[in-house]
């Protein structure tokens, strides 16, 4: 009774299997002086508490002494013949009484007890910091417990972090989730602090604290206001164990007693909220008598008090309604630091022009980092009115409307609208602002968008302004809002405008790759100028055979003129010695002229080492060894000193594999350096579900998080798209808000982007299929960083709508490279159709029962169905055939839009009053699209038919058939996602068992209609309640393979 208990002393009912309870009371039999502890009878399963209670009574039959055996259970067991009942004292239910008691067995027994300090406080409130800042060292060990405890990591980490120990005092730190596991993790406590071990079973992997150290354990402790109780209250509820072990060493961390932070970016921002407070932020550029420029700065706050004290006051005085809570005064201070930054450089500094630049600029940059910390695009009633900084912190100004732009603001621009300058005539103002804002060409912004069909309504710029400013603050960010409002599409294209920034940037640069024009260099410095004009027999052979393919250039003349000129210059000057054995120096000077000013693209490089090496090897064998040495090393050298380059896994072989390569692999590994290398993206993306584990998650950071740490002056941005579709939202909130993985520091240059769907609370069990996305709700902490996307509001919508169809359907008179060109009337005929069936969709199936999606897909649709031909349309021959546009948009608006409706008469059979018609779709599309049903008739009909398809004998092709085989056919084509919904016995298996015998290719297809059609190789996968998330993703990994092959 006076020692602590051992783990083999306690058997843990919920965890146990048979060989556990076997064993168990083989110990209390084998050492009849200890006390053994059975808890949480009442949770084993019926078949092993029989075998438990079969093994007391053999127990309390035996005449030998044994140990004594107390059991813990809601359930009433004293009535089995051995057990009795045994009452806890009112005493020994107070946790005073049991701290003063395990306090005391520590010191009987000559045990160094483990100390404990346990930090607590609100969510969002500062734990993370007030613990890395005030106990963490360099040497503390951090440990993490998300949403799943895994002990012998735990055990693996405890071990490895004991033999690196190199001071007296070792320290751990815990950050526990609210999604953690707090039933397992009370028992490893326990284990842990009581009786100074962890085992797990499993593994056998076990681990003691040390007897002559005494540990440092920093815990921090996990808060929701969900249960409305106090922060003690929520300690002893989720964490009792602690609560009776450590009762003393709590720290609850609250505004008062922990404020914010102060760094360098918060003394800038009080040091110019104070200027802007005492009236000094107008001064401008003063000059001395004697012609020395004075610029305006100001003296820095030494004092954390008084920063803070100006940063309150602010948030106090001019964003009052901002939450108060740590994450939303560390994002306004962020914001307006960003912002602040404006006053450092020398736009402001030097001014002499503009009265009042400071207070105006710093009122609106407050107004801004207000806006920007809590924005919500739910509603159309976000501010549009920004100040944007180029990268040298320039001004310029982002608004929808000149008039809505304050006096102030107006007279920094002159009273001129920016819109109506000269320059911005002929360009986009928003692509304008962007691309200053981003620091990317206009041109290139501008091909982006081409190039991924991307329409930047005014409502999409103002989002992109958010995430870029959001960027730059290093805040992470989740975007909440209903499927197709953009969220992942706008984030994609965000990537793309970064991703150009190393694809384009210069070649002087030392962190981007740049392969073509490094290689060109190369070829010119070592292997043309150090190697091969040394050997000038073989240089002559070199020019001798490229000749005749480097002089068909049309600028061959030119360039070989200015590269002999530019060499009469140099030899003039003695700079140059003429080489007369060289046969044809002009040749030689355009090469090198081309390779110097990166002319040549990868299919000449490519034939020029080729040559090169040819020749080398046809004579001197040493020099083409040479060669050999220097690619090899030249791409080594590169792979090493530009982490950005991504080699392909056939070139990674090569140059594994080929420590004295041939001449013949040599060629290879230039060609698949220089065609098969790509660019790591700075952009990555992730979909989340329910089957993603934390180590899966930490297997996809570990990439991520190297690249960061070599290219530390490169932001890389990482995209995890439905999150709280995930059971690791601990792990989110531990990277999103801690910055650490699995306790590990992130690097600094990784910014953290979501996309969520919103948490709703379903009312109804009794829906069969659910309008909402079934998801968990977000961590309390992780709360603060969302900002929710709301669909386009109807006037948006249509110009969407409008932009999307000019840039894909533009009038034939135009734009001649458009494929199908649409005219003026069959534009509004479309865009009024998408927009009042879009309509009808959110009115009568709800409001996530279309989107964006739907819109794109509509368009993808009309391009089918403009170039699918008939049999009869193609004998008519291509200058005859003109497809009609109000075909194509009807058949696509009825996939799309018609065909998921039931008709009047299945709604009559089942009873259903509530789901619409098509029916009465039909009514609405028929107002712009006259006879709408009777067109998509005829069509079916033309379409699905014997002369087309090979039906089987006995099939006969009703309207469901006829419908299935349609949507089938151009789903599988257009590869568009189809579900077809329907009771047993409606025709759907069999109608893709008729698609699939007919679209065998062009070879194996008997009906012509079918050749011209893709063939299709399926995977089945037969759904069930008890399907799982990694048995739909086995499917879709051998399909890959398939195709792979």
């Amino acid at each position: 009774q006076d020692r602590l208990p051992s783990i083999y002393q306690i058997l843990w009912c919920s965890i146990s299997n048979e060989d556990d309870i076997r064993l168990f009371f083989l110990r209390i039999r084998t050492f009849p002086s200890l006390i053994f502890v059975i808890m949480d009878i009442d949770k084993m399963r019926h078949r092993l508490r029989e075998i438990l209670l079969n093994e007391q009574d053999e127990l309390t039959k035996q005449e030998q002494i044994h140990g004594t055996v107390y059991y813990f259970s809601k359930e009433l067991t004293t009535s089995r013949k051995g057990f009795r009942s045994f009452h806890i004292s009112p005493k020994f239910r107070n946790p005073e009484h049991t701290y003063t008691q395990i306090t005391r067995l520590f010191q009987k027994n000559n045990l160094i007890q483990t100390q404990i300090q346990i930090i607590c406080g609100l969510a969002g409130i500062g734990k993370t910091h007030r613990i890395n800042t005030k106990y963490k060292t360099s040497e503390t060990s951090c440990f993490s417990i998300n949403d799943t405890l895994d002990l012998s990591m735990l055990i693996s980490s405890f071990l490895s972090f004991d033999s690196k120990i190199t001071n007296n005092n070792p320290s751990v730190s815990f950050n526990i989730s609210i999604h953690a596991p707090f039933e397992q993790l009370n028992r490893t406590l326990l284990s842990l602090f009581i009786s100074g071990t962890l085992t797990d079973n499993t593994t056998g992997l076990t681990f003691s604290l040390p007897k002559n150290k005494q540990w440092k354990f920093f815990i921090e402790i996990p808060y929701t206001h969900k249960y409305q109780m106090t922060i003690k209250e929520n300690f002893e509820q989720i964490l009792p164990v602690l609560s009776i072990i450590s009762p003393y060493t709590l720290e609850e961390i609250t505004d008062e007693n922990y404020q914010l932070f102060v760094g360098e970016e918060e003394e800038l921002v009080a040091r110019f909220l104070k200027a802007y407070e005492n009236g000094t932020i107008d001064r401008e550029l003063t000059i001395k008598l004697t012609g020395e420029e004075k610029p305006v700065d100001f003296e820095k706050i030494t004092n954390p008090d008084e920063c803070r004290r100006f940063i309150y006051n602010c948030i106090e005085k001019y964003a009052s309604e901002l939450p108060r809570n740590k994450i939303s005064e560390l994002s306004f201070t962020k914001f307006l630091y960003r912002r602040i930054k404006f006053f450092t450089g020398h736009y402001y500094r030097y001014n002499m022009t503009f009265k009042n630049l400071g207070s105006t600029a710093l009122k609106q940059m407050i107004q801004e980092a207000k806006s920007l910390s809590q924005i919500d695009f739910q509603t159309n009633n976000y501010p549009r009115i920004y100040l944007v900084y180029d990268p040298d912190f320039s001004l310029h100004l982002l608004h929808d409307d000149w008039d809505n732009v304050s006096r102030e603001l107006k007279q920094l621009f002159n009273n001129q609208n920016p819109t109506n300058r000269q320059e911005f005539q002929s360009k986009d103002y928003f692509i304008k602002c962007l691309s200053w804002l981003i620091d990317i060409k206009y041109n290139d912004f501008e091909q982006i968008m081409n190039e991924t069909k991307f329409i930047l309504t005014e409502n999409f710029a103002y989002k992109l302004f958010h995430i870029h400013e959001r960027k730059l603050t290093k805040l992470s960010l989740i975007i909440e809002g209903d499927t197709g409002v953009g969220k992942t599409f706008l984030l994609k294209f965000y990537s793309l405008l970064l991703n150009s920034n190393i694809i384009n940037a210069p070649i002087y640069n030392s962190m981007i790759p740049r392969i073509r024009e490094r290689t060109s260099l190369w070829l010119l410095t070592t292997i043309i100028s150090d190697i091969l004009e040394n050997e000038i027999n073989l240089l002559n052979t070199f020019l001798n055979r490229v000749k005749p393919e480097l002089t068909g250039f049309d600028n061959y003349n030119q360039i070989a003129g200015l590269a002999a000129e530019l060499n009469r210059e140099m030899s003039k000057l003695g700079l140059i010695q003429p080489n007369t054995e060289l046969i044809d120096p002009i040749l030689l000077g355009y090469i090198q002229y081309s390779l110097k000013s990166y002319r040549y693209n990868n299919d000449i490089l490519r034939y020029l080492w080729k040559t090169i090496l040819t020749i080398a090897s046809e004579n001197e064998m040493n020099i083409a060894q040479k060669l050999i040495h220097a690619l090899r090393e030249y791409i080594t050298l590169q792979l090493i000193n530009f982490p950005l380059i991504e080699p392909s896994f056939h070139l990674q072989q090569l140059l594994n594999t080929s420590y004295s390569p041939t001449v013949q692999i040599s060629i290879e590994i230039f060609d698949e350096y220089i065609l098969h290398s790509g660019i790591k993206p700075v952009f990555y993306r992730l979909l989340l579900h329910p089957g993603i584990t934390e180590d899966q998650l930490e297997q996809f950071m570990l990439p991520i998080c190297q690249l960061a740490r070599e290219l530390s002056n490169i932001e890389l941005v990482v995209f995890f798209d439905e999150v709280n579709t995930s059971s690791c939202l601990g792990l989110f909130k531990e990277m999103f808000m801690d910055r650490t993985l699995h306790g590990n520091d992130l690097p600094k240059n990784i910014f953290f982007t979501a996309a969520i769907n919103p948490y709703i609370v379903s009312n109804d069990d009794n829906i069969v299929h659910r309008r909402d996305f079934l998801v968990h709700q977000l961590p309390q902490a992780l709360e603060s960083l969302k900002v929710s996307y709301g669909p386009l509001e109807q006037t948006s919508l249509k110009t969407y709508i409008e932009k999307k169809i000019l840039m894909l359907h533009g009038n034939s008179t135009h734009k001649q490279q458009i494929e199908m060109p649409l005219e003026k009337y069959a534009q509004d005929m479309l865009a009024e159709s998408i927009l009042n069936a879009q309509a009808f969709c959110e009115q009568y199936l709800g409001r996530n029962s279309v989107s964006q999606r739907e819109i794109q897909r509509c368009f993808g649709l009309i391009d089918f169905f403009w170039k699918v031909r008939f049999d009869d349309e193609i004998d008519a021959g291509d200058e005859k055939y003109q497809p009609n546009p109000i075909r194509c948009i009807a058949l696509a608006l009825a996939l799309i839009y018609y065909f998921r409706l039931p008709t009047a008469e299945d709604n009559e059979q089942r009873k259903d009053n509530e789901t619409p018609p098509r029916e009465k779709l039909a009514e609405i599309l028929s107002r712009t699209i006259p006879n709408f049903v009777d067109v998509i008739q005829n069509e079916l009909d033309m379409f699905v038919n014997t002369d087309n398809f090979v039906i089987p004998h006995g099939v006969a092709i009703n309207q469901a058939v006829r419908e299935h085989i349609f949507s089938i056919v151009v789903s599988v084509v257009t590869r568009t996602p189809l579900c077809i919904i329907g009771a047993p016995g409606q025709s759907k298996t069999l109608s893709f068992q008729i698609v699939l015998q007919n679209l065998q290719g062009s070879q194996l297809s008997l009906k012509p209609f079918c050749k011209r059609l893709p063939a299709i190789d399926p995977f089945f996968c037969l759904g069930s309640k008890y399907s799982r998330s990694e048995d739909i993703a086995y499917i879709f990994e051998r399909a890959i393979k398939r195709e792979q092959h």
